[in-house]
This record gives C-alpha cells, structure tokens and sequence, in this order.
C-alpha cells in the first residue's frame, strides 16, 4: 500500500464522517424542536396533575428554582408547584410535587420516562398505591416509616422508595422556608 493510497483512504473515511456528522446534525435539530414540545406538554400535564385546584399556573424563579403558583378560575392562589430529582437506585427520579395552601402535599407525579428505577420493582415508585401516600401529608410525615415518617416502602425497593419521600420532604422544607414567601 503506498503513501497516496494511505491519502485517498484518508480522505474517503474524512468525507463519510463529515457526511454522517452532518446527516446527524439535520435529524437532531428537525427531532429536538418535537421533543422539546413533548416535553412542554408532559411537564403542563404534570402541573394540572398535582395540583387539579388550578385553573393556570404562574411561573416563577427564587434562587435559581422554579416555582409554579397556581391560580384558581378567581385569581386566588391554590397551591404552589415545585420539582425535585432525588437519586434513586438507578439514577435521579424527576418528582413532580404539588403543595395545598394548607402546606400539605396535594399529590405527586412521576412517570415511567421520570425515572431509570429497576423495572418491576423501583419503578413502582410510579403507582398511585405508592404516590398516593404523600397526599394531605406535610412536614416530618413525608419520610418513609423506617425512618419515622408515615410513607410505606415497596417492598424490594427501599432506595427508591426513600429517594422519593427525601426528595419530596426536601422540597417541601425549601417551598415552607422559601418558596411560599414570593408572590
């Protein structure tokens, strides 16, 4: 093989990578903009989700951390939105955590994309028989039983389990200490 082959076999592999590359660059710039959008209706559902009181929602930003006011059909405010992303076993967990006026948890919302949890343990983090245990609870309540709180574990996904109550007892301790103080 001589030194011009070695330049022409060069050049070939130069030109299919800035090809690919390029081809690459076209599908992610056509697909983010769809992705982003999905994004932006998951996350609206989620809103309207755990905190069903609200009519719409009024973002806002305290020390770098988004905060959703809701609003009610009268203009009253109905609870507060926040999120968290405690680690789990298999990674962060993206926790969507809504707040009553009352500071107690109104409800809380994670979907199978939210989460890399094990599949068929961790990832029941995401039954309503697991999140629906943070509903009307506040303060020392939100951590799981073993840990003196009044949340059930699942069974085989300990880490999970208390990822979720610590993430969720962590951003309700910065909303009560912070975020409720912004209009």
């Amino acid at each position: 093989m001589g030194f011009r082959d070695i330049i022409k076999m060069g050049l070939i592999l130069m030109t299919v990578c800035a090809v690919s590359a390029g081809a690459l660059s076209l599908v992610y710039s056509v697909t983010k903009v769809v992705i982003d959008e999905n994004a932006r209706i998951s996350d609206a559902k989620k809103l309207r989700e755990v905190l069903p009181s609200a009519a719409n929602f009024v973002e806002k930003e305290i020390k770098g951390r988004p905060l959703w006011i809701g609003m009610d059909k009268d203009g009253k405010e109905a609870g507060a939105v926040i999120k968290a992303a405690p680690r789990g076993y298999g990674g962060p967990i993206k926790t969507t955590i809504g707040i009553n006026p009352d500071k107690t948890i109104s409800s809380i919302a994670i979907t199978k994309l939210d989460q890399t949890e094990t599949p068929g343990l961790g990832v029941k983090i995401t039954m309503e028989s697991f999140r629906g245990q943070f509903k009307g609870k506040k303060g020392e309540e939100l951590k799981l039983k073993k840990d003196g709180g009044s949340i059930d574990a699942i069974t085989a996904a300990t880490i999970s389990s208390r990822a979720v109550a610590n993430g969720v007892k962590e951003g309700w301790e910065w909303y009560v200490g912070e975020g409720q103080n912004v209009k």
